[in-house]
């Protein structure tokens, strides 16, 4: 079970941005509305209020912004020109990160794929809007495996075409026929991997998560 844990935490690990990300995200901000409270900002990108404010004392460290005052008591952080220097060197580091991570999971997924069609798995159902399915789906083609649909939870779902399907409620998976469903988001997988065996009961429907692949050697 201890060996299980960790390969899961593993693979979120190795799939999680980069804090380049985080602060290139800060720095665009900065650059559009540089008087903003360092709560704003935590509530615009979802990090901790303490990471944030961790985040900008290193920038302030680094040399890459430095703060003001401002008429209405806030504080200003305007970037540098070190800051400006710093924010292109970022943008070729996350281009690179999106283009490693696009191309690995791609060829994690399509591991996936292949064993359900040495499984003789003909149709699958997609299940959680995200970008990992938007990769898994460029992965599915030229496979024989068919997709039958695509389904979110009931309380996320909304009526509207995805990749030219309907979107399902995933109350509704059964009815798309599926021999396997692949759980195509890493936001509560275990949540989702329950609703579906309650779904499921004693059908002979497969259940896969992308959460459970192994990440490559290094």
């Amino acid at each position: 079970m201890m060996h299980q844990n960790a390969r899961a935490m593993s693979i979120v690990d190795f799939l999680s941005p980069p804090r380049e990300i985080r602060e290139l995200s800060l720095l665009q901000e900065l650059e559009r509305n540089p008087v903003i409270s360092q709560r704003e900002l935590s509530g615009k990108f979802g990090i901790a209020l303490g990471v944030t404010n961790a985040c900008l004392k290193r920038m302030v460290l680094n040399g890459w912004i430095r703060t003001r005052g401002s008429d209405d008591r806030k504080i200003g952080y305007y970037i540098t020109p070190k800051g400006f220097a710093e924010k292109s060197k970022l943008n070729l580091h996350v281009a690179f990160w999106r283009v490693q991570h696009y191309s690995t999971l791609k060829e994690m997924i399509g591991k996936i794929f292949f064993q359900m069609e040495r499984d003789r798995i003909e149709r699958i159902v997609f299940y959680g809007v995200s970008a990992e399915m938007e990769i898994a789906y460029i992965a599915l083609q030229g496979r024989s495996l068919k997709l039958a649909g695509i389904v979110e939870d009931d309380d996320q779902w909304s009526s509207c075409i995805i990749l030219g399907y309907e979107l399902e409620p995933v109350s509704r998976v059964l009815a798309l026929k599926p021999d396997c469903i692949l759980i195509t988001s890493f936001v509560e997988s275990d949540k989702k991997r329950e609703s579906l065996v309650s779904l499921i009961g004693n059908q002979s429907v497969s259940i896969k998560e992308l959460s459970h692949l192994s990440p490559p050697r290094m």
